[in-house]
């Protein structure tokens, strides 16, 4: 989504300034600053969302197994009462199968902080740290900066005194 948003954004701005002017992204499709941020603690947060589901369906049925017969005494049952569940075999394939799932989804997102954080080092380890926007001596018509400061000042008719101090003007 962030890479459609992005070149979007460089396609509006190339409209509006030209086919010339410098780009707003070097690659719209790395995520830099807060983006990669939000992407871990995303990361991270399926990661807490999906252990807590694993933790508690384990705690909760007392493992992964379901029995096809429980002695039910609580209430409104006058007596020890055999009561059957449903289907037990199919519920427990389709339980372990989401646990599975879910471990999967846990060891996968692991690997991908892994491989996050190990790029992001390698590239300060290397030096390829870039600016988001590089620094240029052109203007988004493509007219130099230096050429563009020589005309205004020979256009403009500046004063040679300076102007008064703020409490001057306004006293």
């Amino acid at each position: 989504m962030h890479v459609a948003y992005r070149e979007d954004r460089e396609r509006k701005h190339r409209l509006k300034y030209g086919e010339n002017c410098r780009k707003l992204y070097q690659n719209t499709g790395k995520k830099r600053g807060g983006l990669w941020w939000t992407y871990v603690l995303t990361l991270v947060f399926k990661i807490g969302v999906d252990a807590t589901f694993v933790y508690l369906l384990y705690h909760i049925y007392e493992g992964y197994d379901f029995p096809s017969l429980i002695k039910c005494t609580q209430v409104p049952c006058p007596n020890t009462v055999d009561c059957f569940i449903a289907r037990p075999t199919e519920k427990r394939i389709f339980t372990i199968f989401m646990v599975v799932t879910s471990l999967a989804c846990i060891v996968l997102s692991v690997f991908e902080i892994l491989y996050l954080i190990g790029k992001r080092c390698a590239e300060c380890l290397t030096g390829e740290k870039r600016s988001h926007r590089p620094m240029t001596n052109t203007m988004s018509s493509g007219s130099s900066l230096m050429e563009a400061n020589n005309l205004k000042m020979s256009k403009s008719n500046t004063p040679e005194t300076p102007a008064p101090s703020y409490s001057v003007a306004i006293s």
